[in-house]
């Protein structure tokens, strides 16, 4: 009979070489997938798993697979272990295998491929996840002969192999990362494509290569020949609009050159997708739908059904995520998206009442918070001596967020005790067990900590606004002004940590930011507490420290990553101003959001990308309109 075949082979163990820890496992997991039916629908009764077998044994497996029961359409095997290149050929080490002896007891891939050509299943793919297994392209001229290749019915040959001719096959987690990269391509958690029912090795292949290359140490090699037909590694998991989740976002919308462009460009968001749960990154996500809303034009209502069709659905996925706020991070970023078309009466309309909902979703989120802390009052620490950079900042973004609601009900004109009194129990958990923590840390706390002040103010939680901010100044003006830039790469931390220190000496510019806009954030929000003539007396330690405001002319634009329009309005202490008086003074006048929707998104946009600061809420946010 006919049917398809896999052998997977792991070695761990060696009588006369070091052993491994991740190649059985390998094995077992390429095999236990690509058994399944509905993934490889490899034959059962054919098909053979060999964990650190001898050299005898393999070549037994190899013969009874290939030569009985019939001829063989498709042979699938894998080799996870030790690997090198010797005497003009590649080979796979088994148990028994010396090292001074390759071309007697190790599994050669020329003998492997002439007993493939003497065989002739109709594919032939072949996964080697070892050391200088790139090396098999010197066994290649066993198989590229006119006797072998080249006439009709010839069978096609794919090889995959991890890592270059003269590199190393890596582990991570007990796990070689060339394996872990082609089962993601095998599940689908690396989407591919959706339009044939089946995947060749070739493409999954590719997809292996990019994710291996990326992380760095490995370049792996793919080859194929197929001139036979099409080849089948195994079932597409995306194929179909009734398989992919994110095709659901078409369904039920009418056939049009529009939906068409729109269902090619949704690929696009299939990593972003993926990713949402483990490493959301709003930007990139950003990135990847922008697009799609560019070939809408100016059509609003199509341009709202997709943003809350692809908001549900990554939603959906995004409630796996162990963060509590990353579902209010997609949705907030799904809005964001829309703010360029905020001048649109219905962009305006879905966007203030997605805010209002947010608002309501801050509130239970915060909720959670202060339960987590009243159950373990360290609940939001991490451990680890990063804690004294991160802890800071994630005090920071907490209070913002839990602020965003007491603006969103204030500006929609809501009742706002709800998320008044979330921001006070926030509060009240944070300074009974966090108050050292509420310190002046990064330049990206700016937007956070105004977010916070101004809704403090408005909230009548004056005592708490006022501590908070006495905190924040009397840290900042401690390390003279420097906080960290906002972009600062985390492999620096502990030096800026270390540099702060110092206070008096000459900073490293490549860790602070300069200018900040932090300290003049600060310095603005001093007047809400009536605490300005009192800051005024510490700018003296603060002298020459230059001030940072970037004002855009359209809030359109303020959630792109580059603003194009706008103004730097730059302060320095002792020679531009000497008092927060005269800093308001100079300040210039700038537009403000022209309605509540476009004022809570920009909100938001200062919540997900802290390089922008909402200076709108300071010092009239009541010139709102609504």
């Amino acid at each position: 009979m006919s049917g398809r075949a896999l052998i997977a082979i792991g070695c761990d163990a060696y009588d006369h070489i070091g052993p491994l820890s991740g190649a059985e496992s390998d094995a077992r997991d390429i095999f236990s997938t690509l058994m399944r039916p509905e993934v490889g629908d490899y034959d059962v009764e054919r098909s053979r798993l060999l964990q650190s077998p001898t050299l005898q044994e393999v070549r037994n497996a190899l013969a009874t697979v290939l030569f009985d029961g019939g001829p063989l359409d498709t042979l699938a095997l894998s080799f996870a272990g030790h690997g090198a290149v010797g005497a003009g050929s590649f080979y796979m080490a088994l148990r028994d295998t010396k090292g001074q002896a390759l071309s007697a007891t190790a599994l050669s891939l020329a003998d492997l491929l002439r007993m493939v050509a003497e065989a002739a299943p109709k594919q032939t793919y072949l996964f080697i996840d070892a050391c200088q297994s790139g090396g098999l392209i010197s066994d290649l001229n066993v198989i590229l002969k006119s006797e072998v290749m080249g006439e009709l019915g010839t069978p096609g040959v794919t090889l995959v192999a991890t890592a270059a001719a003269n590199q190393s096959a890596y582990e991570v987690g007990g796990h070689g990362i060339g394996t872990t990269a082609l089962l993601d391509c095998v599940r689908g958690d690396v989407f591919l494509q959706d339009t044939t029912p089946a995947l060749d090795l070739v493409e999954i292949g590719r997809a292996v290569s990019e994710r291996v290359a990326a992380a760095g140490g490995q370049t792996p090699v793919v080859w194929g020949l197929n001139l036979y037909g099409p080849s089948s590694f195994c079932r597409n998991p995306h194929a179909g609009s009734g398989d992919a989740p994110l095709r659901s976002v078409l369904v039920g919308w009418p056939d049009s050159a529009t939906s068409a462009a729109i269902r090619e460009g949704l690929p696009q968001l299939w990593e972003p997708y993926v990713d949402v749960a483990t490493d959301w990154e709003p930007r990139k996500f950003l990135a990847r739908l922008e697009p799609l809303l560019a070939r809408l034009g100016e059509d609003a209502e199509t341009a709202i059904g997709l943003v809350a069709r692809i908001e549900e659905s990554f939603s959906n996925r995004a409630r796996g995520s162990r963060d509590r706020f990353r579902e209010l991070e997609v949705r907030s970023a799904c809005a964001v998206a829309l703010l360029p078309r905020s001048g649109q009466p219905a962009v305006d309309q879905w966007l203030a009442k997605s805010c209002s909902g947010l608002a309501g979703m801050v509130e239970a989120a915060v909720g959670d918070v202060v339960a987590a802390i009243a159950g373990y009052e360290f609940a939001l620490i991490n451990g680890g001596l990063g804690e004294l950079y991160r802890l800071p900042l994630r005090l920071s973004k907490l209070l913002g967020w839990a602020a965003f609601a007491v603006h969103a009900r204030r500006i929609a004109g809501e009742d706002g005790s709800s998320a008044a009194k979330r921001l006070d129990d926030l509060y009240s958990r944070i300074f009974a067990t966090y108050s050292l923590s509420l310190v002046s840390m990064s330049d990206c706390q700016a937007p956070d900590v105004l977010i916070a002040l101004t809704a403090s103010s408005h909230a009548g939680h004056m005592d708490h606004g006022e501590r908070l901010l006495s905190h924040m100044f009397s840290s900042a003006v401690l390390c003279d002004g420097w906080v960290a830039r906002s972009d600062l790469d985390p492999s620096k931390q502990l030096s800026y940590l270390i540099a702060r220190t110092g206070s008096g000496t000459e900073p490293n510019l490549e860790l602070v930011a300069q200018p900040t806009e932090l300290v003049l954030a600060l310095l603005r929000a001093s007047r809400l507490f009536d605490l300005s003539e009192h800051f005024d007396q510490s700018l003296a330690q603060l002298d020459h420290l230059a001030l940072n405001a970037y004002l855009p002319e359209t809030y359109l634009t303020f959630g792109e990553e580059h603003i194009a329009s706008g103004v730097n309005s730059v302060f320095q202490i002792g020679h531009d101003v000497w008092s927060v008086a005269e800093l308001e003074a100079a300040w210039p006048d700038f537009p403000v959001p022209s309605g509540a929707g476009q004022a809570m998104t920009a909100i938001l946009s200062s919540l997900l990308f802290p390089d922008r600061v909402p200076w709108f809420l300071l010092p009239v946010p009541q010139l709102i309109e609504r």
